[in-house]
This record gives C-alpha cells, sequence and structure tokens, in this order.
C-alpha cells in the first residue's frame, strides 16, 4: 500500500444530527463571504434553543462547531453535501430552517445568500413549497420592526 492510498476515504467525516445540523449553519455564515457578528451569535442561540442540542454541555456545543468549523474549511460544498445526506428528511428541514435563520440574522440577504439557500434546499432535497414555507417563517421571526 503506497501513502496515497492512505488518503482514500479522508473525505469521509463521521457525521451525526448535531454535527450535520452544524456544519450547514456554520456554511451559512460563510455564505456571503463574511460570517458577522449576528450570525455567529444566532449559531450559539441555535444550540441553546434547538432540541437537538439543548442536552449539550457548553463543550459538547463547542466541539460540534469545531467539526463543523474544519469540514467547511477543508472540504467546502463535499462536507454540506455529506452533512445533507446523513440527516433524515425532518432533520434535512430543521437544518433548513436553521440556514435560513443564520442567513437572517443580520438583517441583510446578499445575492450570495440568496443562492447559497436555493442550493442548500436542493442539497436537502426540499420540496420548493416546503423550502419556500420554512423561508417565510424565518422572514417573519427574523423580523426587526
Amino acid at each position: 500500500m503506497s501513502f496515497l492510498d492512505r488518503l482514500s476515504g479522508v473525505e469521509d467525516l463521521k457525521f451525526n444530527a448535531q454535527r450535520a445540523i452544524m456544519t450547514i449553519a456554520i456554511a451559512a455564515t460563510r455564505a456571503d463571504g463574511d460570517a458577522s457578528e449576528q450570525e455567529i451569535n444566532r449559531v450559539k442561540a441555535m444550540c441553546v434553543l434547538s432540541p437537538v442540542f439543548c442536552s449539550n454541555a457548553a463543550e459538547e456545543d463547542l466541539e460540534a462547531i469545531r467539526f463543523a468549523e474544519n469540514a467547511v474549511n477543508q472540504l467546502g460544498w463535499d462536507a454540506v453535501i455529506q452533512a445533507a445526506r446523513s440527516l433524515s428528511p425532518q432533520l434535512r428541514e430543521t437544518s433548513f430552517a436553521f440556514a435560513c435563520d443564520v442567513v437572517l440574522a443580520d438583517g441583510i440577504v446578499g445575492e450570495g445568500e440568496r443562492e447559497f439557500l436555493a442550493e442548500i434546499a436542493k442539497i436537502l432535497e426540499l420540496d420548493d413549497e416546503v423550502a419556500d414555507s420554512i423561508l417565510q417563517t424565518s422572514i417573519i421571526r427574523n423580523r426587526s420592526g
């Protein structure tokens, strides 16, 4: 076996539901090229408020965030695709809702973020009607005035 053979399969990350959802949320923070403070705060709030993360200790949340950051840094969209494949249909909807909330957190939705949400909805295999409903709910939830 050559040393290059040892690299096969390295890109296969070990996702659980928390890591997968967090990977998609972290990718959403970077959709416009810049992770704003509001977007980072939304990811932290997600850990506190979501039933997916609520039983975690703070260190477990940080581990999920670190895993997601490393995955996105190393693999980009491939990490997002692997994360999506590991989720049940219901948690795919949940992860899209979190992605919408992260994108909307700073009150500005640029073209890159619009494209990100469209692409992530496809990767998550969401029907257009379901994706639209989730997005509309997120818009309502994130209004500031």
